[in-house]
């Protein structure tokens, strides 16, 4: 896993550095990654748009706040923050003290330059490595991460690791893709192949359900995309999109306000708030 972490930063290294030159499109304009890899980032990006036009971005920054607030005043560790998540000023800003660690060093480099920035320097800070090489000894209150634990292979390591930097009544917030629906995962089979950075994506399977909720238990989220998602790709064609896009806002906003249910890993993401299993803890 650390060998493939360190691939891992060479790739997203050159994410920062086209993001750096062009501004925005980053994993798309990547030269480190095949033209497919690229083409369907750019189909994320397009769908990223249509999530945030339905409001869902909204409401997801509105409930991390509130969950990032849950334990304002605590030690927050953001795993793979890269040069800043949405997320992240948001944590520095509420914990007492806020630790980033990332496989790039050049985003790593440009998220310290960003806490000078906004005087958070004092307490705010982010380093270049591997959370799975931490040291177990420092505990965390809260855990966040975006898009990241779906980068690791193996869940059970990953999950025991957290479990073992997190606080008792600690918080693990994430967003991550999903692959538990069998035609998303058919899908995402297909292009596996042709995958630039197969080897460290792995959107959340049964297996990785199963391994999280070994150590975790839920508290509050949500998830998107279980029937929103075909619509969401279409919204961003020229005219057709103008025909779908109300249909996907309102078919997302559904999924949104459901909440947590019996199928929300059906989704394509899923965003959630967990808590340590005690009795899992204390076997441990």
């Amino acid at each position: 896993m650390v060998a493939v972490n360190r691939e891992q930063a060479r790739f997203y290294d050159a994410i920062h550095a086209a993001e750096a030159a062009s501004g925005i499109g980053g994993y798309a304009e990547n030269k480190r990654a095949n033209l497919l890899t690229r083409a369907w980032a750019g189909l994320r990006y397009r769908q990223q748009a249509a999530v945030k036009a339905a409001g869902i971005e909204d409401a997801m920054k509105q409930t991390h706040r509130k969950w990032i607030n849950a334990k304002a005043g605590g030690e927050f560790l953001e795993v793979g923050c890269f040069s800043g998540s949405p997320s992240t000023f948001e944590l520095a800003r509420a914990a007492q003290a806020y630790r980033g660690i990332e496989l790039s060093p050049l985003a790593v480099s440009r998220l310290n330059e960003r806490f000078a920035e906004e005087g958070l320097q004092t307490k705010a800070l982010a380093e270049a490595g591997d959370f799975l090489l931490m040291s177990e000894t420092e505990k965390f209150d809260l855990i966040y991460a975006h898009g990241v634990l779906h980068h690791f292979e193996s869940p059970e390591p990953l999950f025991e690791k957290l479990a073992r930097l997190i606080q008792p009544d600690g918080r693990l917030i994430f967003v991550e893709p999903c692959a538990v629906n069998p035609v998303y995962r058919a899908l995402r089979t297909a292009y596996r192949p042709f995958q630039s950075d197969a080897a460290w994506e792995w959107p959340f399977r049964p297996v990785t359900v199963a391994a999280l909720e070994h150590h975790f238990e839920i508290v509050e989220g949500f998830g998107w995309g279980r029937r929103s998602l075909p619509l969401s790709v279409l919204t961003g064609l020229p005219l057709i999109g103008q025909l779908v896009t109300p249909l996907y806002v309102h078919l997302a906003k559904a999924e949104v306000l459901a909440g947590w249910h019996d199928k929300v890993w059906m989704n394509s993401m899923v965003t959630a708030c967990y808590k340590p299993r005690r009795i899992k803890r204390a076997s441990s």
